[in-house]
């Protein structure tokens, strides 16, 4: 959870929005899920798995696609640059579910793991975070190489007045 959010965090800063905000939206729902276990039983390990992952998901989803249509920014938000990351999410993700397929029933700290659709509502995060990545690479490699008005104005490369800071 804390490791999504600060990934997140430096992909939002980078560039990459769509995927910044969705790892941020899934950190904080999962954190939800944490705060909220009281009322859905999730006094359980098991349940508390659940719930954070069904929460995660649906923030990783809802952000995702707010972050998708809010654009994205250099360097991480553009091609080549979130094509790779897309297939590095794809490798990662994929290793740590296999992973999680192969430990999940042997080992206590994996409890919760086990049901076949956790595995698999994992394996969609895994592929719709690479999926904001190619949407983002996809968007930009058909747009030229314009300055965003924003940063313009923030670091002050406009001709009508200074940076705000």
């Amino acid at each position: 959870m804390f490791g999504s959010l600060l990934v997140g965090v430096v992909l939002l800063v980078g560039g990459a929005r769509a995927a910044g905000a969705a790892l941020v939206g899934s950190s904080v729902l999962s954190f939800l899920a944490f705060l909220l276990k009281g009322f859905y039983g999730g006094d359980h390990l098991e349940t508390l798995v659940h719930g954070a992952l069904i929460l995660g998901s649906v923030g990783l989803v809802g952000f995702g696609l707010v972050g998708l249509a809010s654009g994205s920014h250099t360097p991480l938000g553009r091609f080549p640059e979130a094509l790779a990351l897309a297939f590095g999410t794809v490798i990662v993700g994929t290793l740590l579910i296999l992973r999680i397929h192969a430990e999940a029933a042997c080992y206590p700290c994996f409890r919760g793991f086990e049901d076949f659709w956790v595995q698999t509502l994992l394996a969609f995060n895994v592929a719709f975070l690479a999926a904001l990545f190619l949407a983002q690479a996809w968007r930009s490699s058909g747009e030229h190489e314009e300055d965003d008005p924003f940063v313009d104005w923030l670091i002050g490369r406009s001709g009508s007045g200074g940076p705000p800071f």
